[in-house]
């Protein structure tokens, strides 16, 4: 007997149906009050009557007798080696399928996810954590320091199963014994465990999900559209580093892209403190500038996080405004300036003016070096006859992210 899965599978594999075609097909199902299965059950005539649009206008390059010719043979062939991977086919009339990705892509959610690990991370909680795959190893660090804190927190960890900042993000929530939700830009035949995650209980707190069909592979364009579902599958994104839009050759950033995807569905973007990188991320500043909040450390994670809950759980629609107003984390200017200045030390001595210049206060040289010599955080290094501060290595564990 054909199952839910097996029927969303066949659809998907319909010659000349896309996302927008098989949207159509699930919602004149549901008006009719029909499911999946019973869309193979219909003559020619029937689905002429449920689906008229089918042939015409945008869906012109569907074509409803497709649906009977398709080869069943072969398709149950492809579908039980999914199953025997237990991978797991969820179409749009799923109750397992994400609400989150449906209210937020409209008819650009994929029609179909193939899952893999433990399902109920489809609509659990979830952060997103985006960035660059080439990154430096105070980047790395962060990161995991981050999905530390957001899994000891409770939150499920998602990232794109990428080198770099992706696979950190992963790895951070197992170190923790948290949840993470690894989103593919390939096909599952594709799929290789790397050797970092298989250190880690990963069978059971971990979900693999891709939109593409198995024997798709990776392409540039893929990740694009991966990154999409990324952030629609999160409740907040955080941008790890960023270069800028578009590089010298036109080529658009993906993490840029996501930070834009954010902003577009209004889903709250935290933009790490691009001071606290060298050399420093031109996309954090600019997707600071229009709308990103600007991140610096674990605390002030935690109090955007919680307000995020609770102005989900009191008014579900007004999320954007912590995005659009962002609230002081800090209670005073002398409390936000000590904060400016330690985070922009990581683990390299710096001149004063390189630590006026990355903090943009508007102090004099001997205002600063007076200030800078009052901190207990901070210490001088002699370089020849200058004086370069550097921060103490003991408070930079316990200070970022901690």
């Amino acid at each position: 007997m054909r199952d839910r899965e097996y029927s969303a599978f066949m659809l998907l594999n319909a010659p000349g149906f896309g996302a927008k075609s098989i949207h159509y097909i699930y919602a004149n199902l549901k008006r009719l009050g029909l499911n999946i299965n019973e869309l193979f059950e219909q003559s020619l005539t029937q689905l002429s009557n449920y689906f008229p649009e089918i042939g015409k206008g945008k869906f012109s390059r569907a074509d409803l007798s497709s649906l009977q010719s398709l080869d069943s043979n072969s398709l149950y062939t492809s579908y039980q080696k999914l199953k025997d991977e237990n991978v797991h086919i969820i179409g749009l009339d799923d109750e397992r399928y994400p609400r989150s990705v449906i209210e937020r892509l409209g008819e650009n959610a994929p029609p179909v996810l193939f899952c893999k690990g433990y399902l109920p991370l489809l609509n659990s909680d979830s952060i997103s954590i985006v960035g660059s795959r080439d990154v430096s190893d105070f980047a790395i660090l962060l990161t995991k320091r981050i999905a530390n804190r957001l899994a000891d927190s409770g939150y499920n960890v998602t990232s794109g199963f990428a080198k770099g900042v992706d696979t950190s993000a992963h790895i951070g929530a197992l170190e923790s014994n948290g949840t993470t939700t690894m989103v593919l830009s390939y096909g599952f035949n594709h799929l290789s465990i790397k050797k970092d995650i298989k250190e880690f209980n990963w069978e059971r707190n971990t979900l693999f999900i891709s939109q593409f069909m198995p024997y798709e592979k990776f392409s540039g364009q893929n990740a694009m559209i991966r990154n999409k579902l990324v952030c629609a599958l999160a409740k907040a994104v955080i941008v790890i580093s960023s270069g800028p839009e578009r590089d010298s050759s036109g080529k658009m950033s993906g993490t840029f892209d996501a930070g834009l995807t954010a902003l577009k569905y209004q889903i709250p973007l935290f933009v790490l403190n691009p001071s606290l990188l060298t050399p420093t991320p031109k996309g954090n500043i600019d997707l600071i500038n229009i709308g990103g909040i600007s991140l610096s450390n674990g605390n002030e994670l935690v109090e955007y996080l919680s307000k995020l809950s609770n102005t989900l759980i009191e008014a579900p629609k007004a999320t954007i405004q912590i995005v659009a107003e962002p609230q002081p984390v800090y209670q005073s200017e002398k409390d936000d300036i000590k904060d400016k200045v330690l985070n922009v030390f990581n683990g390299r001595a710096l001149s004063i003016n390189e630590i006026i210049e990355q903090t943009h206060l508007n102090w004099t040289v001997q205002k600063l070096s007076a200030y800078l010599k009052k901190l207990d955080e901070i210490e001088v290094v002699k370089k020849g006859r200058s004086n370069f501060y550097k921060r103490k290595s003991s408070q930079i564990q316990t200070r970022l992210f901690a």
